[in-house]
């Protein structure tokens, strides 16, 4: 099984990992307990960059194997290049089935619902911003009128055999008052939207299975494009859902909750979390290091 990391998100978000070129930053952030009573207002922001859903396409490691070289490196620009094509054209029947679903609306739905059961944080309907650049990023911050702002940036992605859909949010909550930046001081005054600048932040994962499991890319994609895309549909509203819930309850969580659950040990890309909440179909993990992810029972048994 594989949990996308942050490092795969680069890319997509520019402005709030901005920081972590410079210090380490803890992966999870907790809010502050006395944030809490001082905040009266939170603007939610949805950076949501892409449109469309992609196949994950792993980088060519030609040139690393062969000892590196400007002609090797060139090798790997190729087959990558030949990689990402056939993604593309083999996702084609999927956007297609997806072309008047609206992920961002299922996301902002859910986090309306989700984060109006964490009173003390106030929180308004969201939007959707599509430009995730630090600049604008800094520019959404620095115009809002309310204390905080809740920035939740996703990315959702098939793997490269289709066989598993994965949905990654880095939720980050801002200070936009005298009173919250106080309590956490900005770390980096030239990029306001950095990580290190957060009341809280963390990494928040959903994780589903193609309706057809163990077969080839093209009929995984068949499998999720049947009837109207009817299983991808499902699968990205339920992660809107999980996510929206995941991050409601740990922006709920008390400073320094060091619990990390006495479930069952999960072990992903040599991690150790542990299972702190099942439903029928899943359940939610915890990692050591704060991070949260929703996986099926079949990865749960692995």
């Amino acid at each position: 099984m594989r949990i996308p990391s942050v490092r795969s998100l680069l890319a997509l978000m520019p402005a709030l990992l901005l920081g972590a070129c410079q210090t380490q930053i803890p992966a999870h952030e907790f809010v502050p307990n006395a944030a809490r009573d001082k905040v009266s207002s939170t603007e939610t922001v949805l950076p949501i960059k892409q449109s469309e859903i992609y196949v994950f396409v792993p980088q060519s490691n030609i040139a690393a194997a062969g000892g590196g070289g400007l002609l090797l490196a060139l090798v790997d620009a190729g087959v990558d290049s030949v990689r990402t094509s056939k993604a593309e054209a083999a996702v084609k029947p999927l956007r297609d089935a997806l072309i008047d679903y609206s992920f961002d609306q299922s996301l902002q739905n859910s986090l309306k619902v989700s984060l109006a059961q964490d009173t003390w944080l106030h929180a308004g309907d969201g939007h959707v911003v599509r430009e995730v650049t630090a600049a604008n990023l800094d520019s959404v911050l620095a115009g809002s009128k309310s204390d905080a702002v809740l920035f939740t940036t996703t990315d959702y992605q098939l793997s490269n055999d289709a066989g598993q859909l994965s949905v990654t949010m880095i939720a980050s909550l801002f200070p936009n008052s005298d009173a919250l930046r106080a309590i956490r001081p900005a770390k980096d005054a030239k990029t306001k939207t950095a990580l290190n600048n957060t009341l809280y932040h963390n990494r928040l994962v959903f994780q589903a299975n193609a309706p057809v499991p163990g077969v080839e890319r093209d009929q995984a994609i068949a499998a999720w494009s049947a009837n109207h895309g009817q299983a991808m549909r499902a699968a990205l509203d339920e992660a809107a859902s999980k996510l929206a819930s995941m991050l409601a309850a740990d922006l709920n969580r008390p400073e320094g909750d060091v619990d990390t659950g006495t479930g069952a040990e999960v072990k992903t890309n040599n991690v150790t979390g542990h299972v702190i909440a099942k439903d029928a179909d899943g359940g939610v993990v915890r990692y050591g290091d704060g991070t949260l992810a929703y996986m099926p029972n079949s990865m749960l048994d692995h």
